[in-house]
């Protein structure tokens, strides 16, 4: 059994399986209803808990729904409704809930708390989100590209806007999957650790950083805990890089965008280019589902 972490913890040959189990399970869901099990129940009657410290809409969904086609028994608690939140220690909570469920993803504000869960349970912990990073959404994403476009390997990916955890994840995934990245944002919202990344450039004016882009990606702008005071500033700041119709045209001509949601229209990304791509986020968040299916099943399957 295994941990899934952050995308630089696999093997390339480890992702590629975990891929390749993505499309077989989502080939095998094609004309069944959503509450039909899967033909191959590979979670059959395990137990996986969902803590989430966090409000979430896809991570949980996808999780429980996936959870429930391969068999399994999803336990989805918050924070407050353990006794993690009266000050009980991580490390006791991981060896309790290795005793009664088979495989913990956790999605937290603090990564210490992940590192911490997983150094002390006897079961497979999954990062369903931390501050830090994002694997699942960015292996999500990945693999819908290959399925919209073929590899990702050689093509000049442009984020524009936040340094964010999910930017992280795509960091790490940049070397392993061998495609250019490029930050475009306020140089103060950059990664600030980005030591040992070969493949990555800072490119602060956004047109500069468009150009001959093959996939352009945003996310929001703004976290769950920031006072609308402080959206305000950061909105200040950040204003210029939005994804418009207009940067698109010095993009590739094929270009595609992505973005993982919630969004705000006229904010990071314009109407305009949410109605043009709209289906393609909608993909992404499918995607999501089946990624994280092959994830629990890749965790559980490790010897």
């Amino acid at each position: 059994m295994s941990d899934f972490l952050e995308v630089e913890d696999l093997s390339l040959g480890d992702l590629r399986i975990i891929f390749e189990d993505s499309g077989s399970i989502k080939k095998l869901r094609s004309m069944r209803s959503r509450g039909a099990l899967d033909p191959v129940l590979s979670l059959n009657n395990r137990v996986i808990a969902l803590l989430f410290a966090k409000p979430s809409t896809r991570t949980r969904f996808s999780f429980e729904v996936g959870i429930n086609q391969m068999g399994g028994k999803a336990i989805s608690v918050s924070e407050n409704e353990m006794q993690l939140a009266n000050g009980e220690k991580i490390s006791d909570t991981a060896q309790v809930l290795s005793q009664y469920v088979d495989l913990i993803v956790l999605r937290t504000n603090r990564h210490g708390d992940l590192l911490e869960l997983a150094k002390n349970s006897e079961i497979p912990v999954i990062n369903g989100l931390t501050n830090h990073s994002h694997p699942c959404q960015v292996l999500s994403d990945i693999f819908t590209y290959e399925e919209l476009v073929g590899s990702l390997k050689g093509k000049k990916v442009v984020w524009l806007g936040d340094g964010n955890n999910v930017f992280n994840s795509y960091l790490q995934a940049a070397e392993k999957f061998d495609f250019n990245l490029v930050y475009s944002g306020p140089e103060r919202f950059a990664p600030e650790n980005k030591i040992g990344f070969d493949n990555y450039d800072f490119e602060e004016d956004p047109e500069k950083a468009a150009k001959g882009g093959d996939l352009l990606i945003t996310d929001t702008w703004f976290s769950m805990h920031q006072t609308q005071k402080e959206r305000t500033e950061r909105e200040k700041l950040i204003s210029d890089y939005s994804i418009t119709q207009d940067l698109l045209k010095v993009a590739k001509s094929d270009c595609i965008v992505f973005h993982c949601m919630p969004l705000y229209r006229d904010k990071e990304i314009s109407s305009a280019v949410v109605e043009r791509f709209f289906k393609i986020f909608l993909l992404q968040a499918e995607n999501r589902l089946h990624v994280q299916k092959a994830i629990m099943k890749w965790c559980l399957s490790q010897t």
